[in-house]
């Protein structure tokens, strides 16, 4: 068993999350493995006894699995909440307010006393909601590789679409690199252990796989990205086309048929209000490493003249270019692009008191496609350095 993860914990955990028809269920359709042909007849906690002393014998990745297909089939459990913490997958976090982290702040997603640290500061937040929504999102950010090396962050929306920044792309897009050294990597994560889960790689297309892109303003280009607004054709971004349709794919490596397909992220055609001091949610891949959140209860600090960016407090990372940025009901609001130059860097991390992002008031300049359900009708950008 993975160090850290008790037996008998992951036992209780399954014991007190499932009964038995609802366990067979989940590792037919998440696993595609009959669990009469794993076990003997027998009580319960004999049955879940079996079942992981199998999962056990096969190693620390089936463990895994097993652990994250229990966590994707009951999100709102505690003590399963509890294990896919302690194998390593739960997404870090940072509270934030201002940009400035909240001392004592939750270290993941599924941490206890979340909701008692949040509430005082956000108002309305279901937080069974919102931790079902963000097991879904974490399925749907990708990460952004170059020659098999980690670049920056994107996210689907449509069943074969990314989302991610113009300059993330650039090389491709303007005939310098082959498309083919770019990939997208779903699911990538560092186990307890060290181990890796190295997850899907997905190529784009080999034909047309730009559908649409948007680049970056030279003032921006120039590190002086207040001198000039961009215009509405300066909102780097690129929509790509993926060599596959893994977002109606099965998360679940091994999924039987029926299995809950991946999705996307819905980009609306109605765009959200972005007011001063709203909250904002960044998931990124931040240093190439695994999806991590950034939670700010006190963010947005305003938007331009013209409406094609909007600047924010939360602190990100390198890595984090085309990270897909959130309001408290997971409704996309902005696509991640810059650092404020103006603040100086420390370390890895940009420090920025300011980022950039772009306002759906502009989504009426990506290309209606029939992948993104004829919704995806503008650009969203959202910009760390990295």
């Amino acid at each position: 068993m993975m160090p850290g993860v008790q037996f008998g914990e992951f036992q209780n955990a399954l014991v007190d999350a499932f009964d038995e028809a609802d366990l067979a269920m989940m590792l037919r359709v998440r696993l595609n493995q009959r669990l009469d042909a794993i076990v003997k007849p027998g009580p319960l906690r004999y049955i879940v006894f079996q079942l992981l002393e199998w999962a056990d014998c096969r190693g620390e990745i089936i463990a895994a699995d097993l652990a994250r297909a229990a966590y994707l089939e009951r999100p709102l459990n505690e003590k399963i909440r509890r294990i896919y913490e302690k194998f390593g997958m739960a997404p870090p976090m940072t509270l934030q307010e201002s940009g400035i982290a909240i001392p004592d702040g939750p270290r993941h997603v599924t941490a206890n006393g979340l909701e008692a640290i949040m509430s005082p500061r956000l108002r309305s937040v279901d937080i069974d909601i919102w931790r079902e929504k963000i097991a879904k999102i974490e399925a749907q950010v990708c990460r952004v590789e170059l020659d098999g090396n980690p670049v920056d962050t994107g996210f689907l929306v449509g069943p074969a679409l990314v989302l991610t920044n113009y300059h993330v792309l650039e090389a491709a897009i303007t005939g310098h690199s082959p498309a083919a050294r770019f990939a997208y990597r779903f699911d990538y994560k560092t186990l307890a252990d060290g181990s890796r889960s190295e997850g899907v790689v997905v190529r784009l297309h080999d034909d047309a796989w730009c559908v649409d892109a948007s680049r970056y303003s030279q003032a921006e280009a120039d590190d002086r990205p207040d001198i000039r607004l961009p215009t509405a054709d300066e909102l780097d971004f690129a929509l790509a086309r993926l060599s596959r349709p893994i977002g109606d794919e099965p998360v679940d490596r091994s999924a039987g048929s029926g299995a809950p397909q991946r999705g996307w992220i819905t980009v609306s055609e109605t765009p959200s209000p972005l007011e001063k001091d709203m909250p904002l949610m960044i998931v990124q891949h931040p240093d190439g490493g695994p999806l991590k959140l950034a939670l700010d209860t006190r963010a947005i600090i305003g938007v331009n003249a013209n409406g094609t960016r909007v600047r924010y407090a939360t602190n990100t990372e390198h890595g984090s270019s085309g990270s897909p940025c959130f309001d408290m009901d997971w409704t996309l609001v902005a696509l991640h692009h810059m650092g404020d130059p103006a603040i100086s860097w420390r370390g890895a991390s940009a420090t920025a008191d300011a980022t950039h992002g772009t306002n759906k008031r502009t989504h009426r300049r990506v290309l209606e496609t029939h992948e993104v359900l004829d919704v995806a009708r503008g650009t969203i950008v959202g910009s760390t350095r990295g």
